[in-house]
């Protein structure tokens, strides 16, 4: 068996927990049972919606098989429960046991987005945008920065990038290993949050080597943004990469080989 597909300990799952805890909105709450006894329960609702989650993790946890995900809602009917449960198979489907957190990473790309408030009516007047200054659109385009350092081994660390892009809807990734590569895109007050709660962890020659500046072809926001997430920006969608040419291919995708460069002229990597 592959250690990407071996049974997961209640640490393992508490590990997720602790990140799914930390993707909530202040108006969702998540009641787990008890850690140390399986089956483990997941029970997580929303003060701005009638749905809820209710998830079963069997022993022996290592893949899809082994969790079960019902939507709930006290005024729902027979047909439309058959409705969500087709609806949970197709995204069942979606399971990846590649993924260090697969049922964090499930939840947060799919289910979670459903416990957002509740679209207005579609008769509502419409809310005029207000006139933005320049100092109020400068700080919502998209920004990046790329920060290295000598290493990144921690496993805590390595949980608190995940937890802390989703509270600060970034979208990036880091690399753990020799060296240590984090890249992320946001809002520019997010950005600078974000980097100060970096720095303040401690490193080995942690440098910025490259913004925060603004960048071109990029939105702000991430999973969730579509149902009001995060208040519109999402939960972020943040990835751990393996290799160096993994990060590079991930910039070039991003925006070609001019961002791919970031990387490269820091000595980081080489052209292909």
């Amino acid at each position: 068996m592959s250690d990407t597909s071996r049974s997961r300990t209640h640490d393992d799952l508490d590990i997720e927990l602790e990140l799914m805890t930390s993707s909530l909105l202040p108006a969702e709450h998540l009641t787990p049972s008890e850690s140390g006894t399986w089956p483990r329960t997941i029970d997580i609702s929303s003060d701005d919606n009638e749905l809820s989650l209710h998830v079963v993790v069997q022993e022996g946890y290592a893949g899809r098989e082994d969790v079960t995900v019902e939507i709930k809602s006290a005024k729902m009917g027979r047909d439309e429960a058959a409705g969500w449960k087709d609806w949970v198979c197709g995204r069942m489907n979606d399971w990846d046991n590649d993924e260090d957190y697969p049922l964090y990473q499930l939840l947060t790309t799919h289910f979670l987005p459903l416990l957002a408030p509740s679209s207005a009516p579609s008769n509502s007047p419409s809310i005029p945008t207000p006139t933005e200054d320049p100092t109020t659109t400068l700080s919502s385009r998209p920004h990046h920065v790329l920060l290295i350092s000598h290493h990144l081994l921690s496993s805590t660390k390595r949980k608190d990038l995940i937890s802390l892009s989703s509270t600060l809807s970034l979208t990036g990734f880091s690399k753990p290993g020799h060296p240590g590569i984090m890249y992320a895109i946001g809002t520019l007050p997010d950005l600078e949050e974000w980097v100060r709660e970096v720095k303040s962890w401690n490193w080995l020659a942690l440098r910025v080597r490259a913004g925060p500046e603004a960048v071109e072809g990029e939105t702000v926001g991430g999973k969730g943004q579509e149902n009001g997430a995060r208040g519109g920006k999402g939960r972020g969608e943040w990835v751990e990469l393996e290799k160096i040419s993994e990060a590079l291919e991930w910039l070039r995708n991003r925006g070609g080989k001019e961002r791919e460069r970031l990387l490269i002229d820091v000595g980081v990597g080489g052209g292909k």
